[in-house]
């Protein structure tokens, strides 16, 4: 028995057929971005550690995404009982987390990751929940590559959080 495919349309991608049974839904919204709720997971490339995550919504929204621990970032915190209970979490290695990228636009070494506000899934149920992370740590932007030119000084405040890269589920 097939899965049944929904037609999206996308800035990034162009028309998609996805399966349904593929589409994550956020139990509250993103922050900053209340009118989405529906996304699916892209790769960016195979063996690639950026997904992207498509808005079902809106054609122009998509985040890169990624799991900080492909970069050698130690990165682990605890989901309060509220989220478990949210996500329908019974099984840990159901448990998928993401973190948004930042890609400041011309200087893509000093790409960011949001750890205090990471993107955790069941994918057991797709269901998914942005967590901001509190007596952490932790910050919003977070180097993913090692700094190799001391001598740059460049402000990488500026760029947007809804980004152009994606990964993967859980390292091996």
């Amino acid at each position: 028995m097939s899965e049944a495919r929904i037609q999206i349309q996308t800035v990034r991608f162009g028309e998609l057929a996805v399966d349904q049974s593929l589409v994550v839904n956020f139990i509250e919204p993103i922050l900053g971005f209340e009118a989405s709720r529906q996304y699916i997971l892209l790769d960016h490339a195979e063996n690639s550690p950026f997904k992207w995550l498509q808005s079902l919504q809106d054609p122009e929204l998509a985040f890169v995404v990624t799991n900080p621990q492909f970069f050698g970032i130690p990165y682990e915190f605890s989901l309060g009982d509220d989220a478990v209970s949210k996500l329908g979490l019974t099984n840990a290695d159901d448990t998928l987390v993401l973190t948004i990228v930042n890609i400041p636009q011309g200087n893509p070494t000093l790409m960011t990751a949001n750890l205090l506000g990471p993107l955790v899934i069941n994918q057991a149920n797709r269901k998914a929940l942005q967590v901001v992370l509190v007596d952490t740590s932790y910050a919003t932007k977070t180097r993913l590559l090692p700094d190799t030119q001391q001598h740059e000084s460049n402000d990488v405040t500026a760029g947007s959080s809804a980004a152009k890269t994606h990964h993967s589920p859980r390292p091996s």
